[in-house]
């Protein structure tokens, strides 16, 4: 028996919500055309999350070839959440005000672990390098953080002036 000529390609990318696993081809030894030995190959498994692993490939040989194994890796690194933090400028109303904000991931899907409480403020001011926060809890994302700039506006106090009216007594 021969040896087939077997290719394995590890894989490697960034996490995107998709299963990934190897690649691979084996051919025979025939000139000048080998013969096709893909059906014999199997990839092992596929993996979606980070950080990947190490799929265990097969090759079930036939009457002309041997049998091979092997192993190999997928490598999943973390992505960028999409992450979108809106400022608030708000008139002075007696109430906290927080920047509003998402998380996003590769599939359009809401994340949880944004954290705007850095950004809330009741009084009136100019509240510049309001800090947030995200904090990847699937493992997929890298953790971010960034700032905004939030304002809250004086307000104008409500001025009631009573005349007074009356006999002078003094």
């Amino acid at each position: 028996k021969a040896n087939a000529v077997i290719t394995i390609v590890p894989y490697s990318g960034v996490y995107d919500g998709d299963e990934h696993g190897i690649s691979g081809t084996a051919v025979g030894v025939e000139t000048p055309t080998p013969a096709d030995l893909n059906a014999l190959l199997n990839l092992g498994d596929k993996f979606t999350n980070v950080p990947g692993g190490a799929p265990h490939w097969t090759f079930a040989g036939n009457d002309n070839y041997n049998a091979a194994e092997g192993d190999s890796t997928v490598t999943i690194t973390k992505a960028d959440a999409t992450i979108v933090v809106t400022p608030y400028s708000v008139t002075y109303d007696g109430n906290a005000h927080t920047a509003v904000g998402t998380a996003t991931g590769a599939k359009g899907e809401a994340l949880a672990g944004l954290d705007l409480s850095g950004t809330t403020h009741t009084d009136a001011g100019t509240y510049n390098g309001d800090a947030w926060t995200f904090t990847d809890v699937t493992g997929n994302y890298k953790d971010a953080s960034g700032t905004v700039n939030d304002a809250i506006a004086k307000a104008n106090a409500v001025i009631t002036i009573v005349p007074y009216s009356g006999v002078y007594d003094g």
